[in-house]
């Protein structure tokens, strides 16, 4: 009798779909567990399930999804993935969509790219993403930058090449913009400020800018990543709270306008050998991170001249060169931060430049600020940190703490 009582249950438990009558919103949260190609297969399982995948908030496809076999064709899996995301255009319920990603790293024939993401911007919703190989001349479609509802937007590129279309941009609800190796010019950065009147933040990385300004009242977060610079450019963002500027052997200079909000600015310019401007954009700043080689230092000379107070400053940080031998421009912050609080100096390698010398660090300093709370001194030699700590003492009648590492 226990026997039949254990198989009945057996029968009973086997019998009885229960995944299959929980709500909708609840099956859709189980399929977000799932690579999104293994949650269109669950349409096989029964009528119930047969469109359950096509309401997803979260859809993210790869191509690394469509190889089945390391030695298949890379055009057959290709033709695979781009029919793929074909049929999920036609079928999606787009109504529903919340973030679309879509990873197309490697093809060998870039028009594949750019049909995909042609097709995947017809699903963008609020979040896209698109990862793709495409031609040094992208002709980007329409619908890439036409959504009324888009908020994100992210492309990034596996070679850096210049967008040569759309005539016009509509996105009137971005918010962030990230794009990565691509070249920027005037006309492509004036359409795009002017057709997004709600964008706050702004992320280039490794593009190549040939922009000559990048103008916004609204915006409050650049970032520019390790981009190459072909000629003067201008920031001209007064809403900014967050900057950070990483270029990789500007062949022009930077300027910065006065940015009233500015919280952070974390500025990294190696083997500059341009004048630049930024230090009066930086006035307002509480938080500055500076990195620079030796040459980028003599760039500055001009600029430290007409330093301003920087009355919200209090926590600094400098590295990537030697401040025994070049200390101008911490010696300006020193000078001109009346309420710094945290002073970190990142001690780079010995280097020569035409017009430094060792004496540069060791002027008489006619004005000592009274008091800084802390300061970090890393990366140096014995020696080079016992210099350094000299330097330190002749601008600064008393350190709170000071550490060595």
């Amino acid at each position: 009798m226990e026997k039949g009582t254990k198989r009945g249950r057996e029968e009973i438990f086997v019998g009885i779909d229960r995944i299959s009558t929980l709500p909708d919103d609840i099956l859709i949260h189980i399929l977000s567990f799932l690579s999104f190609k293994k949650a269109v297969q669950t349409c096989i399982l029964s009528k119930r399930w047969s469109d359950v995948w096509a309401s997803v908030h979260f859809l993210k496809v790869s191509q690394k999804q469509f190889r089945s076999d390391s030695n298949e064709n890379q055009r057959e899996y290709m033709d695979k993935f781009v029919h793929f995301v074909h049929g999920v255009a036609y079928n999606l319920k787009v109504s529903s969509l919340d973030t679309f990603e879509c990873f197309f790293p490697n093809s060998d024939r870039q028009n594949h790219s750019v049909e995909c993401l042609g097709r995947a911007a017809a699903l963008m919703r609020r979040v896209f993403v698109f990862y793709g190989n495409i031609p040094k001349c992208l002709d980007l479609p329409e619908l890439a930058v036409s959504c009324a509802s888009l908020q994100n937007l992210k492309l990034h590129y596996s070679a850096c090449g210049k967008i040569i279309r759309p005539e016009l941009i509509n996105l009137p609800s971005l918010k962030v913009l990230e794009l990565r190796c691509v070249e920027l010019d005037d006309d492509f950065t004036h359409k795009l400020f002017l057709s997004c009147p709600a964008l706050q933040g702004l992320v280039l990385r490794s593009c190549t800018l040939g922009t000559s300004k990048i103008a916004s009242n609204i915006l409050k977060m650049l970032n520019l990543d390790h981009c190459w610079q072909t000629k003067n450019m201008q920031i001209s963002c007064p809403g900014l709270v967050s900057l950070s500027i990483k270029i990789v052997s500007p062949r022009e200079g930077i300027s910065l306008e006065i940015m009233e909000f500015l919280a952070t600015a974390d500025i990294s310019i190696h083997n500059c050998s341009y004048d630049t401007s930024i230090l009066r954009g930086l006035s307002n700043a509480t938080t500055v991170k500076f990195f620079g080689s030796l040459q980028s230092m003599a760039q500055l000379k001009k600029d430290i001249t007409y330093c301003k107070l920087f009355n919200n400053l209090k926590i600094l940080e400098f590295g990537g060169w030697d401040m025994t031998i070049n200390f101008d421009l911490v010696a300006c912050f020193l000078k001109n931060s009346p309420n710094l609080q945290k002073l970190y100096l990142q001690l780079g390698s010995h280097g020569h430049i035409q017009g430094h010398t060792r004496q540069e660090a060791n002027r008489d300093v006619l004005s000592k600020r009274e008091y800084v709370e802390f300061v970090k001194i890393t990366g140096g030699r014995k020696a080079q940190d016992n210099k350094m700590v000299k330097i330190l003492r002749r601008h600064i009648k008393n350190i709170g703490h000071l550490l060595i590492l």
